[in-house]
């Protein structure tokens, strides 16, 4: 759900080797922010005065020279930091790889609920994208992501096989072009049987949790548009039952669909971060992470320019779980 950006790009880092540094282009929704408090957001997973130290010891350069904790940034300066001095040690990611289409424009895969998609943090060598380059090493150019999916969000997932391919489809997703149909299971019966969700979305500013977001009145324009499949309103373990819903978004922003199905006092079963409950045993299946699933993708082909679909099947737990409340459904 975090569309690529359509400027021009470096080759991708091969992510099957160990990661000696980063690079990031500073753009206009970081702004203002200084140096050591840009680098903070990025790599969430130090402290700010750990970044303040790297930048005194010179392992960080702004467009290519020193530069200070305290200096303000500007549009398009590109910053780089070396990491090489605290570099974790290298392994190869073990995780296999659910193919559901691949040609030689387009890699598309299943994602499994709690596979990290892109390294961050103490994740630098365990994620979907390490695997995926380890397994495309012999590419010029490795598999690059269109789009990405939270870690407990499962389903489609479009990588693109070269730069002209990304741009294509990054383009199409800038415009609003592609389909995306997520399905999920929220608490709660609905009054309606579809609707629009449009309430503007940004940081919560109240939680220390970085990516947490919030409906806020100066938030981005943001727009889901929801269809209850199903309900059951007699669910052991759940005063307000459950409801089956698909929920296609129009625009996307970090977090809309979890956070505004919360909104609306729907909330996805199992979401850790805007849910009601960590985990949850629905007639007697377990469940671990957030029932959320991309279902389908929708986009032209960036080679015929064809509409063509890609779509996913439910992960076995929320699947059992769908049979269960809804037989009929299976």
């Amino acid at each position: 759900m975090y569309p690529q950006r359509l400027r021009q790009k470096a080759p991708p880092k091969d992510l099957a080797k160990a990661i000696e540094a980063f690079d990031f282009t500073v753009e206009e929704e970081d702004l203002p922010c200084r140096v050591d408090a840009f680098i903070k957001r990025k790599l969430p997973w130090r402290s700010r005065a750990f970044f303040q130290k790297m930048i005194d010891d010179g392992l960080v350069t702004l467009n290519g020279q020193p530069t200070r904790a305290g200096r303000y940034l500007l549009l398009g300066e590109k910053i780089h930091i070396d990491i090489s001095p605290y570099q974790q040690e290298h392994s190869e990611a073990k995780i296999d790889l659910d193919v559901i289409y691949e040609d030689e424009a387009l890699l598309v895969l299943n994602k499994k609920p709690g596979t990290i998609v892109h390294p961050t943090g103490v994740h630098l060598y365990d994620t979907l994208l390490n695997a995926v380059h380890a397994k495309y090493k012999d590419l010029a150019y490795r598999p690059t992501l269109i789009h990405r999916l939270d870690k407990d969000t499962s389903g489609v997932l479009i990588l693109a096989k070269s730069e002209k391919y990304r741009t294509h489809l990054a383009c199409q997703i800038e415009k609003r072009e592609v389909k995306k149909v997520y399905r999920t299971l929220t608490h709660g019966v609905f009054s309606e049987r579809e609707g629009d969700i449009a309430l503007p979305i940004g940081d919560n500013k109240y939680s220390h949790i970085r990516l947490k977001q919030m409906v806020r009145a100066d938030g981005l324009p943001s727009l889901s548009r929801y269809t209850v499949k199903a309900s059951a309103p007699n669910v052991p373990g759940f005063l307000d039952g459950l409801s089956l819903v698909d929920v296609a978004i129009k625009t996307g922003r970090t977090h809309q669909i979890r956070v505004h199905m919360s909104a609306i006092g729907h909330p996805v079963v199992a979401d850790k971060l805007y849910g009601k409950e960590k985990e949850a045993i629905i007639c007697g299946v377990p469940i671990e992470t957030q029932l959320l699933h991309a279902m389908s993708f929708i986009c032209r082909h960036p080679i015929t320019e064809h509409e063509i679909e890609f779509t996913a099947p439910l992960p076995e737990a929320f699947q059992n779980a769908v049979s269960a409340l809804f037989p009929p459904l299976q």
